[in-house]
């Protein structure tokens, strides 16, 4: 089946592998994944998600139950304090693109599941992730990047 140039065809012992490159707020891309996935009828889609993202985009509640000083207690508070403003960013940028960030990933998810097909969140933990650049910046770049994401807050 002939695809976007955004869809590359891989064999690998023997399988077809389809990989779809998105874009994470973007209508086309949510159309594009569903499109391939209805047509393919794949035993397996695999999605750029760690759990904790896919709940956190499943639980629009999560944040209401969470233990603001079991977070801060734990040493975390960056890693919620980050979370909460690239969420922010990306929802007024999706309200002004009509698209919810993440859409496509969501799709592809209840489209793996609509054909039978096992759905694998294929990425590391974004608290990992985030751990892990945040120690590796020095005490000026942290600065730098704080202050990036509040500025992000309020341009348009």
């Amino acid at each position: 089946m002939s695809y976007s140039g955004n869809v590359h065809e891989i064999s690998l012992d023997e399988k077809q592998i389809l990989l779809i490159g998105t874009a994470h707020i973007s209508q086309s891309s949510v159309d594009e994944v569903n499109s391939v996935i209805d047509q393919e009828k794949p035993d397996t889609v695999c999605i750029e998600l760690c759990s904790s993202r896919h709940q956190a985009m499943l639980d629009k509640d999560q944040w209401k139950n969470m233990d603001i000083y079991k977070v801060v207690r734990e040493g975390k508070s960056f890693l919620l304090f980050a979370n909460l403003i690239m969420t922010a960013f990306q929802k007024r940028l999706g309200s002004q693109l009509g698209v919810k960030p993440g859409a496509e990933m969501l799709e592809a998810a209840n489209a793996a599941e609509r054909v039978g097909a096992e759905l694998i969140l294929a990425d590391r933990d974004v608290k990992i992730t985030l751990q892990r650049t945040w120690r590796g910046m020095t005490f000026w770049g942290r600065m730098k990047v704080l202050s990036q994401l509040l500025a992000s807050l309020f341009v348009r």
